[in-house]
């Protein structure tokens, strides 16, 4: 049996979490291969997955097309370009290696736009991650334009008789499914975790007697960036703070985390930045010894987020905003300070809560203990490796 496993995103924790997990979860039942971009050759993450899964084929196709432009058309005219590209290469392989299957770490590339097409992959049945599916996002909203239109690409996409199962770790979108009778593709999966017991080399990016908070994953301006470096200006004279920024960053995060700007804004002995590819056994040192995990987005508030989803696991209290699953999730069970940065008085409330969050052990045990709650519950429902190596062997038996 050979399987396909398509991820053009080299960035963020899809490579090395999401593509990790499968590859795990398939090794010795079946011949895969590897749909990524170029740009995974020059990252430590490919030594990773060779080092782990010694048998993998990678196959190469171009970068995803992204737009500034967050308008619908342009949305749906990125997809269609980032599926004629990932397509072209997939019915060019299929034809030498006669694919059994196709499994899609991130459908969000492409899922707006399947469903204009009624085979679209030479007859292979598919699979995938939705990671934003954004539907369930716009139900209540006063003007129903783009609810009716997620709904319906959604409902196409799940009806296209090629798709076996979409899976997802957004609770809010899997009871969604349910309330609309979509759930017969759609599984919920819980989040895969990295624990690695090995020692670290970053130990030096922790400060003894300080709170210190982690900034994780793909470095972007979407984690809140400048309002972090403003809230750590206003509260470094009252709270012992230690910022750590460990991920690789894009252009714009460098422009902002520069040493130049941490120092203008008089904040750069606050900040450690680990502008890099960060090892396993060094992010669960990270995790295992910050005291609170930063995931304020912005921008992109509606899905979901692996480094939200580490900060449960190790039951380290969380900072959010009040939008999208993680805003639910924390009014829900009460997992951290909920930040709002509209104004000069937000921005004072919010300084208040982070100070508290630090200084007051009896309301950060009280964020502790119900993130472990929410673990013991979580930890409870199907691991994305189990419900893959399943998959898999019911199409062997």
């Amino acid at each position: 049996m050979k399987i396909l496993i398509v991820e053009p995103e080299t960035k963020g924790h899809f490579i090395s979490l999401y593509v990790n997990t499968v590859l795990k979860s398939l090794k010795g039942k079946v011949d895969i291969y590897i749909l990524t971009s170029k740009k995974i050759l020059k990252l430590e993450i490919l030594k990773v997955l060779r080092r782990e899964n010694k048998k993998i084929k990678i196959i190469f196709c171009d970068d995803l097309i992204y737009s500034k432009n967050k308008f619908f058309l342009n949305l749906l005219i990125n997809q269609f370009q980032n599926y004629k590209n990932l397509n072209l290469k997939i019915k060019k392989y299929n034809r030498k290696l006669k694919f059994d299957k196709i499994f899609f770490t991130n459908l969000d590339h492409i899922d707006k736009v399947l469903c204009f097409f009624s085979n679209p992959f030479d007859s292979v049945k598919f699979s995938g991650i939705l990671v934003n599916p954004r539907v369930h996002q716009y139900q209540n909203k006063k003007i129903g334009i783009k609810y009716f239109l997620y709904k319906y690409l959604l409902y196409k996409l799940i009806s296209n008789k090629y798709l076996e199962k979409i899976f997802s770790n957004d609770i809010l979108f899997y009871n969604f499914s349910i309330n609309k009778k979509f759930n017969n593709k759609i599984i919920f999966f819980n989040e895969p975790v990295n624990k690695v017991n090995k020692k670290s080399r970053i130990k030096s990016s922790i400060a003894k007697g300080f709170f210190n908070v982690l900034v994780y994953g793909a470095i972007r301006n979407s984690k809140s960036l400048e309002e972090l470096i403003e809230i750590t200006k206003k509260i470094k004279n009252y709270i012992k703070i230690n910022i750590i920024v460990a991920g690789k960053q894009n252009i714009e995060a460098k422009k902002i985390l520069n040493k130049k700007n941490l120092v203008k804004k008089s904040v750069d002995a606050n900040f450690k930045i680990l502008n890099r590819f960060i090892y396993p056994a060094e992010e669960t040192y990270l995790f295992s010894n910050i005291n609170a995990v930063w995931c304020v987005y912005k921008n992109t508030p509606l899905g979901s987020s692996g480094v939200f989803h580490s900060s449960i696991s190790y039951q380290k209290p969380v900072i959010t905003n009040n939008l999208g699953l993680l805003g639910w999730y924390n009014k829900k069970y009460k997992l951290g300070p909920i930040l709002q940065f509209k104004n000069i008085e937000d921005f004072r409330i919010s300084s208040k809560k982070i100070i508290e969050l630090s200084n007051n052990k009896k309301k950060y045990q009280f964020y502790k203990n119900n993130q472990s709650r929410l673990f013991n519950l979580i930890k409870k429902q199907k691991k994305l490796d189990e419900l893959i190596s399943d998959f898999v062997d019911k199409y062997n038996k």
